[in-house]
């Protein structure tokens, strides 16, 4: 979906978090629409989980304002936000049946519900979770996808205007860890609830979100959907983070609107698109992603010879590590088919690299 920030749900107006001496997150400014899915993506220490946390309440702001619904959070105790939270951990009561947990909050209510309209509202719950029937059964007797379930279930019964999710699946073995992701968008689509997910996990982040908010060092740098970030990257540091690039300091020799020619080690000038703003004579670095460089085996106007060091075969696609005399190591993805048509190629063989000028992405060398 594409957000309609004209009525966000919950805002971040100018907010800053200081601890001491660190800023832990620096004037940030971000709305965050209805309905949609948004990740805060970064690694251990950008401020991801502290943004997180102060939607939730459990931390304030040292400046700036949260909103939430268009009102001022300031204040607010966590408890009494419209926001539930589901954390790595789960924080799931070992004493409590799944049923328990699940109508705990709903206990907490004021004025009270009674026992028939919890009960009512945690087997609607178990339900949307595909767990019914499992009221009964103690935590302990549950696997770890079915405790993130239940966790899920305890957050959305409440009819949160918010969900935040702490990196959820992050406990999970790799193959629960997809299954649980299609889960958790199918979910989010099917309750309509907005979800705010923290993770460092890019793969995660590109396949659950509507929009995606690269952190570093306390700061959004670049934020819009998986594909605009993956295609049109604003810094290497976005480039790098998003998905994997090869990466070729040069100097750019000569700019023509969204195109400019940057000269490499190679000696040799190669045109690409432009990320942004640049004048001739600047350095910066030219970004290829690994499959859009094609392997030939002879050699082509304008291809780079090199040498492989290293093949990796992964069933729907063959990575390759391809040296350059000149360029260095090149990470080059094969998929399938076009691996197939190129015969048995193996480490040491010589081979030549080429790729398309729109494939290439000239950006600020950060």
């Amino acid at each position: 979906m594409q957000p309609d920030t004209s009525k966000p749900v919950a805002e971040l107006e100018s907010v800053s978090k200081i601890y001491g001496d660190v800023i832990a997150v620096d004037d940030m400014n971000l709305a965050i629409a209805p309905g949609e899915f948004l990740s805060f993506l970064g690694p251990s220490g950008c401020g991801k989980t502290t943004a997180l946390r102060m939607l939730a309440g459990f931390e304030t702001p040292t400046v700036g304002t949260v909103r939430i619904d268009g009102q001022d959070m300031s204040g607010q105790e966590a408890y009494r936000r419209p926001v539930n939270m589901v954390f790595q951990s789960y924080a799931l009561f070992p004493h409590l049946t799944v049923g328990g947990n699940i109508g705990y909050g709903l206990k907490q209510q004021r004025p009270k519900l009674d026992k028939a309209t919890i009960s009512e509202k945690v087997a609607r719950a178990l339900d949307v979770v595909r767990l019914s029937g499992f009221a009964d059964r103690r935590i302990w007797e549950m696997s770890g996808g079915q405790q993130q379930r239940v966790a899920l279930a305890r957050a959305i019964v409440n009819e949160p205007k918010l969900l935040l999710l702490d990196e959820p699946l992050a406990a999970l073995d790799r193959k629960l860890r997809k299954e649980m992701q299609i889960e958790l968008q199918d979910l989010q689509r099917q309750l309509g609830i907005t979800f705010v997910l923290v993770t460092h996990d890019q793969e995660e982040a590109l396949s659950l979100s509507d929009r995606i908010c690269v952190m570093r060092e306390g700061r959004i740098v670049q934020i819009g959907t998986p594909q605009q970030l993956y295609d049109s990257p604003k810094s290497r540091y976005v480039a790098d983070f998003v998905g994997t690039s090869n990466f070729f300091d040069g100097k750019i020799q000569s700019t023509s609107g969204t195109t400019a020619a940057i000269a490499l080690g190679d000696g040799l000038t190669y045109n690409a698109r432009l990320s942004g703003p640049v004048q001739p004579g600047d350095t910066a670095c030219l970004s290829i992603r690994p499959e859009q460089i094609h392997i030939r085996r002879v050699e082509s106007d304008g291809a780079i010879p090199g040498r492989i060091l290293n093949r990796i075969f992964l069933g729907e696609h063959t990575e390759y590590l391809i040296r350059s005399e000149t360029l260095g190591n090149i990470a080059v993805l094969a998929p399938r088919q076009s691996d197939q048509g190129l015969g048995d190629l193996s480490t040491n063989d010589n081979v030549w690299l080429q790729w398309a000028s729109e494939a290439a992405l000239i950006l600020e060398n950060d």
